[in-house]
């Protein structure tokens, strides 16, 4: 790899546009949270420039997301959609685990889910 090669996500630009867009701050605005001008959040939201480290884990915490969400490739719109960031970030944690790691944590979710619905169901 060069050092000109992008290491992050194609998607970081879109990704950080809506997240900014979903909170309803203007670049400026999202600028000045995490110290940097106007046109550099512009350029980051155009895929023309990128972000230091520094600036990214900034990123990360103003939006309440990992850094992992916003410089990978792999997309997964149903975490990010999770209001309870600590669910959230347990989510994401759960998605980086081996599979057969994934499969117990979803039998575990299924049947706590089936429980609590039959449950709701004899107390209608």
């Amino acid at each position: 790899m060069n050092g000109k090669e992008k290491v992050l996500s194609p998607n970081f630009p879109d990704k950080l546009r809506s997240l900014r867009k979903k909170k309803e701050w203007s670049q400026g605005q999202l600028g000045k949270m995490i110290g940097a001008d106007l046109q550099r959040i512009s350029k980051y939201e155009r895929g023309v420039m990128w972000p230091t480290m520094e600036l990214m884990v900034r990123l990360a915490k103003v939006f309440d997301v990992s850094v992992d969400y916003l410089i990978r490739d792999k997309e997964n719109a149903t975490i990010s959609k999770i209001e309870n960031s600590t669910l959230r970030h347990q989510m994401e944690e759960v998605n980086d685990l081996p599979d057969k790691d994934q499969e117990t944590v979803i039998s575990f979710l299924d049947a706590f889910i089936k429980r609590r619905k039959f449950e709701d169901l004899l107390h209608n």
